[in-house]
């Protein structure tokens, strides 16, 4: 998954880092959204100067679209880290639960403050903080129990703070997504533009579904087998393999079997899951 360099950074983000700076002085913890289909590319290593000495909880969001053996892998590396790390489906109720005690434990200093000092139980002041579409609204509107937050599937939903009550004990603050300015080998920017993280026309359709397609060929050959009927896909190029998934498909243009629908197909079926479970990385050894 190579690429040159990208650049990628909309006037909204700059704003959006502004406001985490300034919000997380006051908070008690951070909760950090990853997508687990590819957890480092979809962290923000800004998150790291900006709230390094916060208790952080690091979710992995679409964990039931990764491979279940890579996520593990990834949960012993974020424990590793210091981090108390949570996998799930955002959509599921057992998240919330799971979520909770993954909490409580990261408080404890807070709660030996308050009783030291005869105060009464202070509601906690979480920040929920990860990049575009990784699944902060849906998990807040988890949390609440309603639609609180705007949910779509698509980079930059969310563009301003707000505040959530969700208990007498529990307060949220919900932040706009932020990504990096740049990624040094491209490799991350490819990640994350399939994952639906960065704006489809950042990079070009065609050379996302090749690095993909390169991906699979690498590590889930049967994957498109099952999809799309591609007996063997380590015998064809990936030029074929498109031109075979627009034929399947019906995915014409002037009669022809037409390579940009189908890259952008292919594309969307392993954003939304389609194909299988599958992760994009592995955790370092």
């Amino acid at each position: 998954m190579k690429q040159q360099n990208v650049h990628y950074f909309p006037g909204h983000m700059q704003k959006a880092r502004r406001v985490i700076e300034s919000y997380v002085k006051i908070v008690d913890l951070i909760i950090e959204l990853v997508d687990a289909r590819a957890p480092l590319s979809s962290q923000n290593p800004l998150l790291n100067q900006l709230a390094s000495s916060k208790p952080r909880v690091v979710l992995l969001a679409k964990a039931d679209l990764a491979d279940p053996a890579v996520t593990e892998g990834w949960i012993e590396y974020f424990r590793s880290q210091g981090y108390a790390p949570v996998a799930g489906d955002l959509k599921k109720g057992k998240i919330v639960k799971a979520l909770v005690q993954a909490s409580e434990p990261l408080m404890k200093a807070k709660r030996e403050k308050e009783k030291r000092l005869g105060m009464k139980k202070q509601p906690i002041r979480a920040m929920v903080i990860g990049i575009p579409n990784v699944g902060k609204s849906t998990l807040i509107n988890n949390l609440g129990g309603k639609k609180a937050a705007a949910v779509g599937n698509k980079a930059g939903v969310t563009r301003a703070e707000q505040w959530i009550k969700l208990s007498d004990d529990f307060t949220l603050l919900d932040t706009p997504g932020i990504l990096p300015m740049n990624y040094p080998d491209g490799a991350q920017a490819v990640r994350l533009a399939l994952l639906g993280s960065m704006r489809e026309d950042v990079l070009p359709t065609e050379d996302l579904a090749y690095a993909l397609l390169g991906y699979l060929r690498g590590n889930y050959p049967a994957i498109l087998k099952n999809r799309f009927d591609i007996a063997d896909l380590c015998a064809v190029s990936s030029h074929e393999t498109l031109i075979a998934i627009a034929s399947r498909r019906g995915l014409l243009e002037n009669g022809t079997p037409s390579t940009e629908k189908s890259a952008y197909l292919l594309i969307k079926e392993f954003k939304d899951g389609l194909l299988g479970p599958a992760s994009l990385e592995v955790a370092p050894c």
